[in-house]
């Protein structure tokens, strides 16, 4: 998940919130290994023991029953490249209900390559579909993505994204729902944002069936913004569920 210019919310406001932005990259001296280093706040980058993404296996795990119910309509949204990557911005009620509770859809957002792995697995992307409850507790739905056929939707964001990091284009409408697969079959755990701070807390979502993306998409997302996935962080004594 992009905390994109790493908030709690996955919004666009600084890594350290009450400071000054925290600059942090995918690569050299400011890259992944070192964002634990950059500030306090982003200690956990280093420290957390419940770091996200991870490579799930496969293995049967425990049975779920989290009641994942996704709640999409047609809405507008704001495409926004960011310095990190390409995000669709919604104000509207879209939301979906997990383990009794409704989260709020605030944005998606995309990685290239994928963050999570399956069975050790890379996938050429991954989606975010981040959410937030009404007390600021965040759920991300990732969606993982292998090349494939043409999607209408990622063709309409693709489409409407700006020439320039920064820039925004307003009132693209599209139905998130679009971009998460029939089957919403899936992994949950509790991990992390995946851009610093690396703050925890966050529960995610993997759906285990992907969508496709075409590699001309591809080739634009990197041309634009390059590569932005994290590597997998330890599972450490955590447990994974399935349902």
């Amino acid at each position: 998940m992009l905390a994109a210019e790493g908030d709690l919310a996955g919004l666009r406001t600084p890594t350290s919130i009450g400071s000054a932005p925290v600059a942090w990259q995918y690569d050299g001296d400011q890259g992944p290994s070192h964002w634990g280093e950059i500030a306090p706040t982003t200690a956990s980058c280093e420290k957390g023991t419940h770091q996200s993404p991870i490579n799930i296996r496969t293995t049967p795990h425990h049975q779920s029953h989290d009641g994942l119910l996704v709640h999409y309509t047609a809405a507008s949204g704001h495409v926004v490249t960011s310095h990190h990557t390409i995000e669709v911005d919604f104000q509207s009620g879209e939301s979906l209900e997990v383990l009794g509770r409704t989260y709020t859809l605030k944005e998606f957002h995309f990685h290239e390559p994928s963050e999570h792995q399956l069975n050790g697995r890379t996938y050429p992307m991954e989606a975010h579909l981040v959410h937030r409850d009404e007390t600021g507790h965040l759920v991300v739905l990732a969606v993982l993505m292998d090349l494939g056929n043409e999607s209408a939707s990622l063709s309409a964001v693709w489409d409407r994204i700006p020439s320039e990091k920064q820039d925004e284009v307003r009132d693209l409408l599209i139905n998130p729902q679009d971009l998460l697969p029939k089957d919403l079959h899936h992994y949950a755990y509790d991990g992390s944002l995946t851009t610093p701070p690396c703050t925890e807390g966050v529960h995610w979502i993997v759906l285990k069936e992907p969508t496709s993306i075409t590699s001309a998409h591809i080739e634009r997302f990197v041309l634009l913004i390059g590569h932005n996935a994290r590597p997998v962080q330890s599972l450490n004594e955590r447990e994974i569920d399935e349902e």
